[in-house]
């Protein structure tokens, strides 16, 4: 590599990160009052927020380290090959931190929405050790054969790389596959088709982008030239793609969870207008005038052909709690309604 395109590959390798790292600061900045008010009170309490906030600082922190590294490789200035290793080190081991944070919660997904199924259980844990194999094998092929200029311009990269390509791209399809599968073979019922929704949603999209992403890795050892560029932003590409795509399975579905239970908290009822609605039925049932107001016990059942019929076998349980509170809240006040309005006939 000549010294004019070493410094050209470096201009751009600054650039692209300070790029990706205003992007990130600018999407904490944009959430961290929800993030602190919200998902920090759970850090103790659940895993889901613990991974968030080791993936979230570990990924914002390695972002701004590439940006003051990438900054001596576009000034000239020469490296040690101990210092270019322990950089190539440093960034393989926050991918693969951050990459088994996105599969880890992409695994609790279809654990909840498989009820914890044995097999499930069984079929997950035999996808992180082909993860973890393929992430040690790739971890002791590459780091080691990696030949960097004195600035640490990658010149070549590993065909090792392959096997970490491959073996993410697979088990990233074949997770996605297993909720997609979960998700049309049931018959949901609000709020839960709501929270299988987004569960969906960010599912696929965290797929497609993890795949996308790694599937360079794959490319250029089956013989696809990439430009000199390619081969030295990809490791802070994956790392702002893992970065963004853990937050979005936690942010939106932490925020779905928290507009519902103040949908159910603050809704408030017009005492001065109590009229019933025109279809008073969709609200509560018929009763004779001359019954009384009784403890009733709701059951939420929710069908799906897969034989999952209880509240019990879905998900998180502050969803079901949510739900109960929503429809018994909903129903005594129906009950208590109707009985005043009863009362006040009798006296007159």
């Amino acid at each position: 590599m000549s010294l004019s395109t070493e410094h050209n590959v470096a201009r751009d390798v600054l650039t692209i990160n300070t790029t990706l790292a205003g992007l990130m600061v600018l999407e904490y900045a944009w959430n961290i009052r929800f993030e602190m008010r919200v998902i920090w009170p759970q850090f103790w309490k659940g895993a889901e927020a613990k991974i968030f906030v080791v993936a979230r600082y570990l990924g914002l922190a390695g972002e701004i380290f590439n940006v003051w590294f990438a900054s001596r490789m576009a000034s000239g200035i020469p490296n040690h090959p101990l210092a270019c290793r322990a950089w190539y080190s440093y960034h393989a081991a926050t991918v693969q931190c951050l990459l088994m944070s996105v599969e880890l919660l992409l695994m609790r997904r279809v654990c909840k929405m498989y009820n914890n199924d044995r097999y499930i259980i069984g079929i997950l844990h035999l996808f992180a050790i082909a993860q973890c194999a393929g992430m040690a094998i790739s971890a002791w092929m590459v780091v080691p054969g990696l030949s960097p200029s004195p600035t640490c311009v990658m010149v070549e990269s590993h065909p090792g790389q392959i096997y970490l390509g491959a073996s993410t791209i697979v088990i990233n399809l074949c997770l996605l596959a297993m909720i997609l599968w979960r998700y049309f073979r049931g018959n949901w019922q609000e709020p839960l088709c709501s929270y299988f929704k987004i569960t969906v949603r960010d599912s696929i999209c965290t797929v497609i982008t993890v795949t996308g992403i790694f599937m360079f890795m794959v490319l250029e050892p089956i013989g696809v030239h990439l430009s000199q560029t390619s081969k030295n932003i990809h490791f802070q590409l994956i790392l702002f793609s893992l970065w963004f795509a853990t937050g979005r399975l936690v942010l939106d579905k932490e925020r779905f969870f928290h507009e519902l239970q103040n949908n159910n908290e603050l809704t408030e009822v017009d005492l001065d207008d109590l009229e019933p609605p025109d279809d008073s039925d969709d609200l509560c049932p018929a009763r004779p005038s001359n019954s009384e107001v009784v403890p009733t016990d709701v059951a939420i059942a929710f069908n799906s052909e897969s034989g999952v019929g209880t509240e019990e076998d879905i998900t998180d349980e502050r969803l079901c709690d949510l739900v109960d509170d929503a429809l018994l809240s909903r129903c005594a006040m129906c009950m208590q309604t109707g009985n005043g309005v009863e009362g006040s006939e009798s006296r007159k």
